[in-house]
């Protein structure tokens, strides 16, 4: 009986550490639904780490305050990979925001799926390609690998929150959100030339009264840019993710 509870601790703490990564990461969406997959993908992906690693190093807490404390740090790190993980989508939705408010849909809102808050439309149709190609260049992958590093680095029960670890991902935080700025920028500036060109249209002609199909035009640039900028928005997103898997490495490197 004492060696089954000894493994069920052990394994316990495995699937803690993998069901906090996954839950605030929005591959999977929200709702009943998606919380079930990533509770059944957290045991499943920990049941397999913990079957391939030795017992030698786990500070067995027993059923005490302490395994508690343990669940709290393994709570930590996984939530803190899986922050990192959230942020790539993130900086993709800010640049779909960006450039969905130049063109002016500020009030063209609808209930995002994936994340399960309200986005301007451009932003939800730019997150939803950023994770069709996320998973095209394999970047679940990555975060499997660095969510099984983490296990070299730290030994389950032994985590502990550092001014290392915590300086690391707010500097990545503030690069992502330039990223953001990044991505959008051949758009934004483009869309920001069009509506200096309608300014200056206007004044020199008033008679053509620019501002009533000023809206239209915007929209119908815009969505030209858009398709016509997908070749430069792909390696973006691409460094994005590339960003986020030196990150993730960064935390889990032995």
């Amino acid at each position: 009986m004492g060696d089954l509870e000894y493994e069920l601790r052990f394994f316990f703490l495995h699937w803690v550490r993998c069901i906090a990564l996954l839950a605030p990461v929005p591959l999977f969406g929200q709702g009943g639904g998606a919380r079930l997959t990533k509770l059944g993908l957290g045991v499943m992906i920990g049941s397999l780490v913990a079957l391939g690693r030795s017992r030698e190093n786990f500070a067995d807490p027993g059923f005490s305050g302490q395994i508690v404390v343990a669940m709290l740090g393994e709570i930590m790190l996984g939530y803190l990979m899986g922050f990192v993980v959230n942020l790539t989508f993130e900086t993709i939705r800010v640049a779909g925001t960006l450039i969905s408010t130049e063109m002016g849909f500020n009030l063209a809102s609808i209930q995002d799926p994936v994340s399960g808050v309200n986005v301007q439309v451009i932003a939800h149709i730019l997150e939803s390609f950023g994770i069709v190609l996320f998973f095209s260049v394999g970047g679940h992958l990555f975060v499997i690998r660095g969510l099984v590093s983490s296990f070299d680095r730290y030994e389950v029960g032994r985590f502990a929150l550092g001014p290392e670890l915590i300086q690391a991902v707010v500097l990545f935080t503030s690069g992502l959100f330039g990223a953001a700025f990044e991505l959008a920028a051949p758009i934004l500036v483009a869309m920001i030339v069009g509506g200096i060109a309608l300014g200056i249209i206007a004044r020199v002609a008033p008679q053509l009264q620019v501002m009533q199909f000023a809206f239209s035009f915007k929209i119908v640039i815009g969505l030209l840019l858009i398709v016509s900028t997908l070749h430069l928005v792909v390696p973006a997103m691409g460094l994005v993710f590339h960003r986020t898997e030196t990150m993730l490495a960064e935390m889990t490197a032995s």
